[in-house]
């Protein structure tokens, strides 16, 4: 029964995110959406907020980018970041649209809410990527117990309010 109560927390948080990434708030060219905890959310208001901004010049790739900069925290004050301190990328792999991101020990630390609302920032902003449609998670190398599944946008974002 608890475990349904916090799912339902889960989903009335989430439910206020209406905006797929892929979809109309489009980020200025040249720039990717992050997305964050909201600071201070309401009853009538989303669990999550995004601002826009750049590629660092040296990344790699475009999702290494992304996920460093994700890592490094917002620039807005209404957002916070949902990952623990010191939480790094250890490897991103793409295959035929599954990027898998193997992340540090830290990343273990959430749980909940918490371990929903970091979830989701990750797989909304790595989704926007024409090349990744999915985003399999791990933690130094194992699967995560309670969470070994690939995830999508879809599994994150109401459209309707429903």
């Amino acid at each position: 029964m608890r475990r349904l109560a916090m799912l339902l927390a889960c989903l009335a948080l989430l439910s206020a995110c209406s905006a797929s990434p892929k979809g109309e708030d489009v980020p200025p060219e040249g720039e990717y959406t992050l997305w964050f905890a909201q600071a201070h959310p309401g009853a009538n208001s989303a669990a999550l907020g995004k601002e826009f901004r750049p590629l660092p010049e040296d990344s790699p790739t475009a999702a290494e980018g992304l996920l460093s900069l994700l890592f490094a925290g917002p620039e807005s004050e209404e957002l916070v970041s949902p990952f623990p301190a010191g939480v790094t990328l250890r490897s991103c792999v793409l295959t035929d649209g599954q990027l898998t991101v193997d992340l540090s020990e830290g990343y273990n630390g959430l749980s909940g809410i918490d371990l929903t609302l970091a979830d989701s920032c990750i797989v909304l902003t790595l989704t926007q990527l024409e090349e990744v449609d999915r985003v399999y998670l791990t933690v130094e190398g194992e699967q995560r117990p309670f969470r070994d599944s690939v995830l999508t946008a879809a599994d994150f974002v109401l459209d309707n309010g429903t």
